[in-house]
Order: C-alpha cells, then structure tokens, then sequence
C-alpha cells in the first residue's frame, strides 16, 4: 500500500493536497490589490453619466443667432405676426431622462419660461436605452450648432452656451437672466402661419422683414420645430416622471425671407399634444454646409450601450479585469 507523503510544520501535519490550497491562496497584497481596483471602477461608475457636472463660465457657442417661438397646436390652424423685439429669448436644453442634475437646471428654465423671459426646448440624447424621446434628427441639430457633451447643457438665443448645474453667481436663475439680457437687438417682424391638413400634415408660411445684410457672415435658414408639449415616462431614473416640451423633429423650409412649404410631422409619444413653431438659425459660413438640411426621417434605433458607462470608463474596466486575472 503506498502512503501519500506528509509534509510537517509547525502547526502540524499536513497533505500534498492541503499544500496545494495553500498554494492557490492568493497572498494579502494581491486582495488588497484586487479591492482598490474594484473600489476605483465603482467611483468611476458612480461619477460617470449622472449629469453632476459643474457649470463653467458662460461661453460662445460657436455658432450664431437662433430666435423665433412662434408656435401654434399641430391640430389647430393660425396666423400671427411679431416684432422681433418682443420674441423671448430661446433655451435650447440638452437633457436626458437619467440625468439628475438636469431636474435642477429645468426648474429655473421653467419658472423663466412661466414668466416669459424665455421660451424653452428640451433637446434628449439619442441612442440612449434610458431615454426614449431623443432622435438622430435633434442630436445632429445640437451636435452641428453646439457640440454635444454630458448633460446639462443650456444655449441661449444659439450663441451663448452654459454647462453644468452648479451656479457661477449665487444661483442659476442669475446666471440665466445674466445671458439673456445680453439681447440679440433684432428689428424687424416675422409673421407666421400654420394650416392643419388632417393626417399629420400642414402647411408652413412664414414672411420675416430683416436686414440681412447685418449678418453677411452667417447663412439664414427658416425651420419648423416639432414640439411635444409634454409625454409620460415613469421609468426615467431623475424621477420627473412627465417631460414637456420636448423637440422631436427640425424641418428646415428653405432659406428665403417669405415661403411656404407643406411638411409631415411625426406621431407624439402620447396623447395628442404636437405644437409647431417657427425658428430662423444663422450659422457661420464658415461652418455652412449646402442648405444644412437636417434628415427629416426618424430613426428611433437605440442601441444598446449604458449612457452611464463612458468610452474610458470601459476600457478601465477592461484593462482592470486583465489586471485582477493576471494577477
């Protein structure tokens, strides 16, 4: 009969096979190892993608004027005319139904916009499994005028751009009535129409009296804003649980002072709620490309990718793992 050889320490006899466990045991460092790096992708985690992102200083957006908000039912035929002067001014909000921090910067646009000092629009990130009110036609709007990044991000009549929530005064509301009261200055008026056609469709007339020659560097293009006054999403994690005035489609009408143009306009997310407004951007020559014409089809694909989970936060991961396993 063959005896397994023992093995003798100081705490007693032990086996070949009590050897081996040992062996496989890894060492104190490599767990401590092992723990920092799991506690450094759970912060990684944890700061990435909750729209906690400071507010810098107001910057140019790089981009030019964008006013109008002239608006109607999509239900509901009407013409009207205004001066310029009394447009209020326009926040273009770049959001997301995850985000926080965004509820904050929402709440003081929309105690501005109650009072009239603005008119605002909510723009969602797109191919976003979290978020289903974004389309690839209102993130290239955003992308091509402002850039995209985390949100919140808040433009002002499309030349101001502030980021973040937290305040650079004493509070937000400040900071907001601080950029809006740096006026565009327009003369002028816009006369706008709209005429229901039944079947998601109408017609655009729009007539704007502006001295163009004042903006010889940028390129006028005259848009339709589909708007959603508000749509129900209980599942969107920063708790708002009703979202309004959400842009779900840009058409753009050409670049000439008065037309009319008949448009399709796409279905609400809920209820019967579509609103029209008309917006003239300018954009920089230098940045113009053809008539700019933004692809009015929708494509609502989402992928599949975590909005809280950023490029480098992956490959922190991914490298992090081959650590642990190597280790």
């Amino acid at each position: 009969m063959t005896t397994e050889p023992l093995t003798q320490t100081k705490t007693g006899t032990k086996t070949n096979e009590d050897n081996r466990f040992i062996k496989n045991v890894p060492s104190v460092a490599t767990v401590m190892r092992r723990a920092l790096i799991i506690c450094c992708l759970l912060v990684l985690i944890g700061f990435t993608g909750t729209g906690n992102v400071s507010a810098r200083q107001a910057e140019d957006s790089g981009s030019g004027p964008l006013f109008g908000g002239q608006w109607t039912w999509a239900n509901n035929s009407s013409s009207q005319t205004s001066e310029l002067s009394s447009l209020p001014a326009i926040a273009e909000d770049y959001t997301a139904t995850w985000c926080t921090n965004c509820v904050k910067v929402e709440d003081v646009l929309q105690d501005l916009d109650d009072e009239g000092t603005i008119k605002k629009y909510h723009f969602h990130r797109n191919n976003d499994h979290e978020d289903p009110f974004g389309s690839n036609n209102t993130e290239e709007h955003y992308k091509q005028r402002y850039g995209t990044g985390a949100p919140p991000i808040v433009v002002f009549n499309g030349t101001v751009k502030q980021i973040g929530s937290s305040p650079n005064s004493d509070s937000l509301e400040t900071d907001y009535r601080t950029i809006v009261s740096q006026s565009l200055a327009l003369t002028g008026n816009t006369t706008f129409t709209w005429t229901d056609q039944g079947n998601n469709s109408g017609i655009v007339s729009w007539a704007i009296d502006i001295d163009l020659t004042l903006y010889d560097d940028y390129e006028m293009s005259v848009n339709a804003w589909i708007v959603e006054d508000s749509a129900e999403f209980k599942e969107g994690s920063n708790g708002k649980e009703i979202y309004p005035n959400i842009v779900k489609k840009i058409i753009n009408l050409g670049s000439e002072k008065i037309g009319t143009s008949s448009i399709d306009i796409p279905e609400a997310f809920d209820g019967d709620d579509l609103q029209i407004h008309l917006m003239y951007h300018f954009t920089p020559l230098d940045n113009y490309e053809g008539d700019n014409t933004i692809d009015n089809s929708e494509d609502d694909e989402k992928d599949d990718s975590l909005p809280s989970i950023s490029a480098i936060t992956s490959i922190m991961i991914v490298i992090s793992a081959a650590i642990i396993r190597k280790s």
